[in-house]
């Protein structure tokens, strides 16, 4: 609706002023500068791609400067292709030295063995020297060690071929020249540029037979430059680099703050996301026995650890045929892990010892030296006394002590994720603003820090358990954007537009404000506009043809032989300068310079390569019936 209140107020019928000759100068000077800075190939590459590829500023039509690099300065030659014609005009010589490492020193040296009869722009053709007889394709291609060289190919694998030895004219490739090396040289770096994710070319340099190529290793960068190559192989680090240069960047802060972006009708909703599990601890009476046995005599004491399980013979004992049976607790799990203690549970008699003779004597006291804790290591002492002091060794002694302990287990449940922020995530309308899982900011302003929380550990505990429990996160804590929808009433606005429209003249219109309270104001409005300033109706172009030799190689061999004459033509397009066409040398004008339409010779040339495929293509494979 506000597009229709636009609508109605330009499409009134105003006054005609003059143009104000300040801004119709004002407006040829920016489109003159647009031109300058960017209508040729040329002053693209000097301001436009230098600037983005070095340390040379970048300029607006204005003429201010800024900084735009987003490669590494400086270059260094990495590619240089060197030809010489043999007899018979193929390019008996071609040798391409390659700084494969950008160190400045050559470290391969490629030079095919073959005549080369022709140049494609991804490859070349090799035939008999001076005919275009047996010719073989040949594609450039990059090794697993980043070395530029040629595999053979089909020749429909090759574009943009043609014919350079004596078979097609004489010393085409000496009068080819520039073209001759460029296209070797653009086929070469295109296949390195497009297996070596780190060079960019920067520069190209011709010297008679001879091309170089200079270029920048992103790999190479000083401190504090783009890593190009960095990102490449870590992505993710994007966004946290882009999010550390938002903190300080005016213009970022400029529209985050701006207006426009901080003018929404929306709330903020925060919410939890815990992960928790629960400790179960069952606890019981355990209880383990220590017997020892003696024949004859009054005592019999011995040492133990239940650690290991192990006893020895202690004082006062004075019988033989000593025997003990003695458990082994696991210390760390009930001292360490549990804090459980150890006491003595009761005494009993024990006949069961073995290789015993005489009478079991059955008169005898019980004592604890010294109990078994988890402050001693769990070495205890017992004692067994003759109390009827008979002496004798036709009685043996044998006696149970009983000891008591606590058994623990300690069980964790599974993980249980309470996610009090999915209404918030299921909601079209929400955004997640900020996030911190476990104190990490990983989410900030709608934008990933690249930050994630380590591993941490949480110990659950009861009365006797402590469990240790490692997770990559515990609790996240998040703030969610939501939009609610905003009713708009344009009926006011409506009401003015249909008012505006129905009184507009040639020179002023009755406007309709309605105020606050309900009353209406109509104040007048004049009306005027700015003269239409003349223009020419298109770019004045004009076209013209330089001739050469049909010497492109197709599947079916050389061009020129396929025709009646063995001359073609080249033709150009060129922007007129005040009405004169700028025709580069060996070009004649076909077309002056004006308004040129050449769409139907494009569109008929596009159907006659179409009829003409269909005409040498059956696509079944079997021809068809007249």
């Amino acid at each position: 609706m506000k597009r229709w209140l636009l609508v109605g107020l330009i499409t009134l019928a105003p006054s005609i002023a003059p143009a104000d000759p300040a801004s119709v100068t004002t407006a040829e000077d920016t489109v003159n500068n647009a031109r300058s800075s960017y209508g040729s190939a040329e002053s693209i590459q000097q301001n436009f791609t230098t600037p983005l590829m070095s340390a040379d500023s970048m300029k607006t039509f204005d003429g201010s400067s800024f900084t735009s690099q987003i490669g590494c300065s400086g270059s260094q030659k990495f590619l240089e292709i060197f030809v010489a014609p043999a007899t018979g005009g193929d390019i008996g010589t071609l040798t391409v030295s390659q700084d494969v490492d950008l160190d400045g020193t050559t470290d391969n040296i490629f030079a095919p063995s073959v005549p080369i009869s022709g140049v494609c722009a991804n490859g070349a053709l090799s035939c008999d020297p001076g005919t275009w007889d047996n010719c073989n394709a040949l594609a450039w291609n990059v090794n697993g060690s980043g070395e530029i060289g040629m595999v053979p190919t089909a020749l429909e694998n090759l574009g943009g071929c043609y014919c350079v030895n004596d078979s097609c004219g004489t010393g085409l490739v000496m009068s080819n020249l520039d073209k001759v090396l460029n296209d070797l040289g653009g086929g070469a770096t295109g296949a390195l540029t497009s297996q070596l994710d780190y060079l960019t070319v920067s520069e190209v340099g011709v010297t008679g037979p001879m091309i170089k190529f200079y270029a920048q290793k992103a790999g190479g960068c000083a401190a504090g430059s783009p890593m190009l190559k960095a990102y490449n192989s870590s992505p993710g680090s994007i966004a946290s680099d882009a999010f550390a240069a938002s903190s300080t960047d005016s213009n970022f802060t400029m529209i985050t703050t701006s207006a426009a972006a901080t003018a929404n009708t929306s709330s903020l909703a925060t919410c939890n996301i815990e992960r928790s599990m629960t400790l179960t601890e069952t606890v019981s009476d355990s209880y383990f026995d220590v017997k020892i046995a003696s024949q004859g005599r009054n005592y019999v004491t011995i040492e133990f650890d239940l650690k290991t399980g192990t006893w020895s013979k202690s004082s006062p004992s004075d019988g033989t045929n000593l025997q003990a049976i003695v458990p082994t607790l696991d210390y760390d799990d009930l001292c360490v892990t549990k804090g459980v203690s150890i006491s003595a549970a009761g005494y009993s008699l024990w006949s069961g010892a073995t290789g015993m003779w005489g009478n079991f004597d059955t008169t005898v006291s019980f004592s604890i030296l010294q109990a078994p804790t988890c402050l001693n290591d769990m070495v205890g002492r017992v004692k067994i006394q003759d109390t009827a002091w008979s002496s004798s060794a036709k009685y043996w002694l044998g006696g149970n002590f009983r000891f008591k302990t606590l058994d623990v287990q300690c069980d964790i449940s599974p993980d249980s994720i309470s996610d009090g922020c999915v209404v918030y995530r299921d909601d079209p309308a929400c955004d997640l603003k900020n996030e911190d899982a476990d104190s990490v900011n990983t989410i900030n302003e709608f934008v990933s820090t690249g930050l994630s929380p380590l591993p941490s550990t949480r110990t659950f505990t009861a009365s006797y358990c402590n469990v240790p429990v490692t997770r990559d996160w515990w609790e996240k804590s998040r703030t969610y954007e939501c939009s609610t929808p905003a009713s708009y009433n344009f009926d006011d606005a409506l009401e003015r537009v249909d008012n505006v429209q129905t009184t507009t003249s040639s020179t002023g219109y009755q406007d309709y404000l309605k105020q606050p309270g309900g009353s209406v104001l109509t104040p007048s409005g004049s009306l005027s506009t700015l003269e239409e300033v003349a223009v020419d109706s298109c770019t004045q172009a004009c076209k013209t043809r330089k001739p050469r030799l049909a010497n492109d190689a197709v599947q079916d061999g050389v061009v020129r032989e396929n025709r009646t004459s063995p001359t073609t033509f080249d033709y150009f397009y060129h922007e007129c300068s005040s009405g004169t066409c700028p025709a580069g040398p060996g070009e004649t004008v076909v077309q002056a310079c004006g308004c040129l339409n050449e769409f139907n010779e494009a569109a008929a040339t596009i159907q006659a390569v179409r009829m003409a495929g269909r005409d040498t293509i059956c696509t079944t494979g079997i021809p068809s019936s007249p």
